[in-house]
């Protein structure tokens, strides 16, 4: 029987009016970095993905409030058999340059998120997308090369673009001037300085109350981020420092929004065999991860307000946590011993990159990861990297062999695990077992056979310590107090669905 998924009930919560009767304002968000990309298939980074929703909309999107996938540029999703999904599209929608919203572009979205050398970051997303077809002007078919668990969420990460458009610009400049169908227009772009959008006056759904304008400015200094929204230069706050909480709660100005984070940060440790280090033996990467003490980085520089990862990526909330396993303990002789072991009685030189204003109080962990490293004889070279040239080191796998890194991807398990297969280029390890799991589990269609699958995985992460695994926590965001109804989700994304502004 065709498996037919309903989602009338979350379109009419989406297009219904909001009965606000607000003066239109601007709204000026800080984040940490000036947007790279406003093309949203260019990019996983939040801070990029956030201002390029804002004009580039997706075919579902998953709500924050609900954790539920919903509708925005498609209606409806039919499984017509495990491998074969037909889209039905919403009627009447059209680019701001008066391109249709229809199957031409959504198959041409389709077919570009599914080319590996446009869509990079998204490769092991549409791994499993073999084809799409137009059906009519409102349907469009897709197939699958195998059974796909995560597949709603993966056609949550396809964004639609005009393809009359995107072919007279290409991809590169499509992403620094996008057309979208979205809430907003680009206006302006001042590099490293502003990003300014006007409200789509010919927006298909309910704009935003009381927005009339949004300005992105790149902030990286979590103390300035905070003087901003606290001295009302900035109305929405991405990334605070979890030691601003006490002071924000007495603040009747602003209103403070924590979010249980899907991030996993860690320290990656390359095994790869390029470049060459101590890294690639497992008992030297097994050591690091006794010399590190990450209840004191949590007390310390998160006040208590992050979890140790039990030695696994997964959360507990996710299908697959392994509830066997534990964190390495805090213990610098294992440390030792284990390094001596390894033919490094006196420890070892090696680089440690880190990003400087990427995450909240990115550099103050990396120092202490560094002093705690030095107590074992391990000595780094700390290099600091701004948030751009972090990422795009991060892209072209420049980091290695040893950097700090907090991991977000959309939450299921497979797209977790995916960031550690030996041929992703993010992954920090070879290893062909653990491949061989990460790729059982992307199509395992039984969920009780899919938990073990990453059971098993995390098993084995544990004893190959691929990386130094560190913490997790709540991501802390600051508004005005007349932002209402702003939902961050916790892979960093923030959306301007329902929210309003007096």
């Amino acid at each position: 029987m065709p498996q037919r998924i309903l989602f009338g009930a979350a379109t009419a919560a989406l297009c219904s009016a909001l009965s606000t009767a607000a003066v239109a304002e601007t709204v000026t968000i800080a984040q940490n970095f000036d947007p790279q990309t406003l093309w949203p298939n260019g990019t996983t980074a939040s801070d990029n993905l956030n201002a390029g929703s804002a004009i580039v909309e997706s075919l579902f999107w998953q709500n924050p409030a609900t954790g539920e996938i919903e509708p925005l540029l498609a209606m409806d999703l039919e499984m017509v058999s495990p491998t074969e999904a037909i889209l039905t599209l919403r009627e009447g929608v059209s680019f701001t340059n008066g391109e249709p919203m229809d199957a031409d572009a959504v198959v041409h979205s389709v077919e570009v998120f599914m080319d590996e050398e446009q869509a990079p970051a998204y490769a092991r997303v549409s791994e499993l997308l073999e084809s799409v077809e137009k059906v009519d002007d409102l349907t469009v078919r897709i197939t699958l090369s195998d059974t796909y668990p995560a597949f709603e969420l993966a056609l949550s990460q396809i964004s639609v673009t005009p393809p009359a458009y995107w072919q007279e610009v290409g991809l590169e400049a499509f992403s620094q001037d996008p057309i979208g169908t979205g809430p907003f227009v680009l206006d302006s772009w001042v590099r490293d300085d502003r990003l300014t959008m006007s409200a789509n006056p010919d927006y298909w759904g309910e704009l935003p109350a009381g927005i009339d304008e949004l300005v992105w400015r790149p902030v990286p200094e979590d103390a300035a981020r905070l003087a901003g929204l606290q001295t009302g230069e900035f109305q929405i706050v991405k990334d605070l420092p979890v030691s601003a909480i006490p002071m924000l709660e007495t603040d009747d100005s602003v209103s403070l929004v924590t979010v249980p984070s899907y991030r996993i940060y860690q320290i990656g440790l390359s095994s790869h065999p390029e470049p060459v280090s101590p890294l690639q033996d497992v008992t030297v990467r097994q050591a690091l991860n006794y010399a590190i003490d990450k209840q004191a980085i949590i007390e310390s520089l998160f006040f208590g307000r992050a979890f140790a990862l039990n030695g696994q990526v997964l959360r507990e909330p996710q299908p697959g946590f392994n509830t066997d396993l534990e964190d390495y303990p805090y213990d610098p002789e294992k440390a030792r011993e284990l390094l001596a072991e390894a033919g490094y009685p006196d420890g070892f030189e090696i680089s440690f990159k880190c990003p400087s204003g990427r995450y909240a109080q990115d550099r103050e962990v990396c120092e202490a990861v560094a002093g705690m490293l030095a107590d074992v004889g391990v000595q780094t070279n700390l290099v600091l990297l701004e948030p751009g040239e972090f990422l795009r080191q991060l892209r072209t796998m420049e980091l290695a062999p040893m950097y700090y890194v907090g991991l977000a991807p959309q939450d299921d398990p497979g797209f977790q695990a995916s960031q550690y297969l030996s041929s992703w280029r993010y992954s920090p390890i070879a290893n062909a077992e653990m491949d061989a799991l990460i790729e059982a589990g992307a199509t395992e269609a039984d969920p009780e056979a899919r938990i073990q699958i990453y059971k098993d995985l995390m098993a084995l992460m544990h004893e190959q310590a691929p990386i130094i695994f560190l913490y997790g926590g709540v991501d802390v965001y600051g508004t005005a107090a007349g932002i209402s109804n702003l939902a961050p989700r916790g892979d960093g994304r923030v959306f301007f669905y329902g929210v309003s502004y007096e």
